[in-house]
């Protein structure tokens, strides 16, 4: 305690000289203001992501789109490809009874078949 009212003048005078320096360094120090130029650009940079954001979910639902008719068209080749193989058996046994038959049977057949 008698150190403190020993030198109470230097410390006080040192906390002075701190609380000085410390609002003369903050008054010096430039403030980060943004200008009116930067916020009109930044305004701006924002709406075109707005725009490219909108844009992008315009494409998803097209993209969702062509992929439901894709798989439409993938249902209709499949139905065609089971079509074309019941065909081609159905052919094949055709053609098989054909090599099997005598003369008078092709006849009939190719007679009933094409009516002449």
């Amino acid at each position: 305690m008698s150190y403190i009212k020993k030198y109470w003048k230097i410390i006080l005078g040192v906390i002075l000289f701190s609380f000085i320096l410390y609002f003369t360094i903050y008054l010096l120090t430039p403030k980060r203001d943004m200008s009116d130029l930067n916020k009109y650009k930044l305004d701006e940079l924002n709406k075109e992501i707005d725009l490219i954001i909108e844009n992008q979910k315009n494409l998803t639902k097209k993209i969702k789109t062509y992929e439901d008719k894709l798989l439409k068209i993938d249902s209709v080749i499949n139905k065609i490809k089971i079509q074309k193989i019941t065909v081609n058996k159905y052919y094949k046994e055709k053609s098989e009874k054909i090599t099997n038959m005598d003369s008078s049977d092709i006849d009939k057949f190719f007679h009933e078949r094409y009516k002449y």
